[in-house]
Order: C-alpha cells, then sequence, then structure tokens
C-alpha cells in the first residue's frame, strides 16, 4: 500500500471510530471472533499478547481478562482513543494502545506470547511478509490467530472502499502461506458467518474463518 494509501485508510478509520460499535453487525462479529480465538487458543493468565489492527478492541477488549497484558495496535489514533476509554471505564489495567503500521514500521521490540488479528489481512497488501513479521514477534511455542472473510466476489465491501488489498483469502493457500513463514500446526475453523442485504434485496452470507497456528 503507498503512502497516501495508507495515509487515506488511517483517515477514513479515524472518521468512523466515534460510530463504529454502533453496529450490530460488526458487535456480532467480534464476539464470534473473540469466543473461537478463546476455544482454539489456551488462554494463559500470564501471557503477553498483541492484537493487530484492534481497532475500537471489540475483540481484545473481551480477551484481555484472560491475559496477563495486552498491547492493542492499529494504524488509526481515532480507534485506538475510542479504545483508550472503553478500557478506562471498564477497569482493563492490561490493556495499552500503541499506533503502528508493520507495513511501514519496524515490530515492538518485545516478543509475545500471541499475536491475533480481526478483519485486518484483506488491508495488506503483502500479507506473507508480515506473517513473517509476526513469526518473528513471538515467542518459541507462542500463538498466531488470524480472522478475516473467504474470498468473495468484493461486494463485501463494494468497488469504492479505499483500502482493500484482498476480497478475502482462500484458506488453504493462507495456510500454505504460513508454512512457508515458519509456522506449524495450522488449523482453520468457521467463526463466524456476516449476512448482508444487497441493493436488489438479496442477502449474501460471508464466512469468516479463524486459522491458529504456532511457532
Amino acid at each position: 500500500m503507498s503512502t497516501s494509501a495508507q495515509q487515506q485508510n488511517r483517515q477514513r478509520f479515524d472518521v468512523i471510530a466515534a460510530e463504529w460499535d454502533e453496529s450490530p453487525r460488526r458487535r456480532e462479529l467480534a464476539t464470534g471472533v473473540a469466543a473461537a480465538i478463546a476455544e482454539a487458543v489456551p488462554l494463559q493468565a500470564h501471557w503477553h499478547a498483541l492484537e493487530y489492527g484492534c481497532g475500537t478492541g471489540l475483540v481484545g477488549a473481551v480477551l484481555a481478562p484472560r491475559l496477563g497484558h495486552l498491547l492493542a495496535c492499529d494504524v488509526s489514533p481515532g480507534m485506538l482513543s475510542v479504545l483508550i476509554e472503553k478500557a478506562r471505564a471498564a477497569g482493563l489495567d492490561q490493556l495499552q494502545t500503541r499506533v503502528l503500521d508493520l507495513t511501514s514500521e519496524p515490530p515492538p521490540a518485545d516478543h509475545f506470547d500471541l499475536i491475533f488479528s480481526s478483519m485486518t489481512m484483506h488491508h495488506i497488501p503483502d500479507v506473507p511478509a508480515l506473517l513473517r513479521t509476526f513469526h518473528g514477534m513471538l515467542k518459541p511455542g507462542g500463538w498466531l490467530a488470524l480472522a478475516d472473510l473467504d474470498t468473495e466476489d468484493g461486494s463485501f465491501h463494494g468497488e469504492a472502499m479505499p483500502g482493500v488489498m484482498h476480497h478475502g483469502f482462500d484458506r488453504i493457500a493462507l495456510q500454505d502461506d504460513l508454512r512457508e513463514a515458519g509456522f506449524v500446526e495450522t488449523s482453520a475453523r468457521t467463526a463466524h458467518t456476516v449476512s448482508k442485504t444487497a441493493d436488489d434485496g438479496r442477502v449474501n452470507h460471508y464466512p469468516v474463518f479463524l486459522i491458529t497456528t504456532r511457532v
């Protein structure tokens, strides 16, 4: 993604951050993804975790109480501002935030027991490069959990949506990319299905996968 495209994407999320949580569809998706992660990954109270593309923390705020520390990262300061207020109100002292774009910035110096991400990978131009970065950020035996759309026809976001680099992913191909990046024990499941009504009245269903893997 070019610098101008990155800025455009960041600005769009900054503008919509205050209203992001008002969407029942987004809340339901996040609940489904958080539940799938909690079922697939043996979360530990001492773990040091990172969420990449956290948005307003709809997934991370659910999982944070089960972790020792969560660094919630996003390219949008506006999204993080909403999350900071939510975390303060909920007493989530173990949650910290950071503006971070791993497509153009170095990763944090820390290493993590778990990295997770929901509906972020389709914004990433070079997914295999990011997977290699994630691998280097994890402790030996650490977990990676990725949720995103199965391959779709582009109707989920529509043609005018900026910053969308991929119309979903093929689960098998993404698991191959994970193995190429050095991950082992990959598995995939459906975490949630998003239903959206098209302009012609038809209801389209978009499965969202969760792939988990380890270093």
